[in-house]
């Protein structure tokens, strides 16, 4: 969003402002996302583009015009495609396709690549010479979260920006004044959030992640030592077992580990799921030791993250994920 609202800056027609006005022609086509000289790049399924960069696929393109009304719409609400994505060298040809012709009517191009981390090698090879030397009035901005993931000789031809989590108070007043939410719901949003407004703009509206309800089920699950109900969870979350979504649900797995660890030692100051203590309080008592395992298991849900990314058989990950929980968790008979 910082990205987009940058790129109707420098575009925005109340120039002595030096900010997006978000009422004038230039505004309304960036936050509609159908400026002629704005080009959007985000992670996607195959989408089997034709030589005019349409989609030919309709089920794949209903997704993808679902994709952009959500970020139209919604920008703080994830979207997970029904197929593993990444940013594919087709999408970057057509990119370079479009940076051939000239600009239509903006001050300057601007083109966004979000989440360019998920270029492959491919890709990124394909893309260094236009970045390197773009054309004339084009800002490309590529957004990412995880910095590391990115070749360096992407990032060698970029200047970093970087963004510090928000504080809880900023997030609490956020929610309060701009989603009318009650402070009762808005400190945990954001105590969860651990800094990210997005994160804590869907927790309050109640668009929870179904990625933490899932991350909470396999900890239930694996205290318990019940296999035949993880093996149930197999089925039920099958429609969500993509690459994305597994990748959300370590990231809930990562905090939910440190809440039970902090827990196993009687601190529940600090805990950041703070609507859920009730269940936590549940697996710590089952689990008296986690405390001790927690930097060992936290390495493990990260080499699961690096294999998931590598594109290894998501469902072995999720039964590996279940085996490890239950080693970390030691869960009683």
């Amino acid at each position: 969003m910082t990205a987009l609202y940058f790129g109707m800056a420098l575009n925005c027609y109340a120039l002595p402002e030096l900010r997006p006005c978000g009422v004038c022609a230039s505004c309304h086509k960036f936050l509609s996302l159908e400026h002629p000289d704005f080009v959007y790049v985000f992670p996607t399924p195959n989408l089997n583009l034709n030589s005019e960069g349409e989609i030919k696929k309709q089920e794949v393109l209903k997704q993808y015009q679902a994709y952009l009304d959500n970020k139209r719409n919604s920008p703080w609400a994830d979207f997970f495609f029904k197929e593993n994505t990444e940013i594919r060298r087709e999408s970057i040809a057509l990119l370079i396709k479009r940076l051939e012709l000239s600009i239509h009517e903006a001050r300057y191009r601007v083109v966004i690549i979000e989440n360019a981390d998920q270029m492959n090698m491919q890709t990124s090879n394909a893309f260094l010479k236009t970045l390197e030397e773009p054309p004339a009035n084009t800002v490309m901005i590529l957004t990412t979260e995880r910095m590391q993931m990115i070749m360096p000789t992407i990032l060698s031809r970029t200047q970093p920006i970087y963004f510090k989590p928000l504080s809880r108070s900023i997030i609490e007043n956020i929610l309060a004044e701009q989603f009318d939410t009650s402070l009762a719901v808005a400190k945990p949003a954001a105590r969860i959030s651990a800094g990210n407004l997005k994160m804590a703009i869907r927790i309050a509206s109640d668009a929870q992640s179904v990625s933490r309800d899932w991350a909470f089920e396999i900890m239930g699950l694996a205290a318990r030592r019940d296999d035949l109900g993880f093996y149930n969870t197999l089925d039920k979350y099958k429609e969500h077992q993509v690459k994305d979504r597994v990748i959300d649900l370590l990231k809930y797995i990562r905090i939910i580990a440190g809440d039970i660890a902090l827990l196993s030692i009687n601190d529940s100051t600090n805990i950041t799921n703070v609507d859920k203590l009730d269940e936590l309080n549940q697996i710590s008592s089952i689990s008296s030791q986690a405390c001790d395992s927690i930097h060992e298991y936290l390495l493990i849900l990260e080499d699961f993250n690096r294999k998931v990314d590598g594109n290894v058989n998501l469902n072995l990950i999720m039964i590996n994920l279940y085996i490890q929980t239950k080693h970390f968790l030691k869960a009683k008979l």
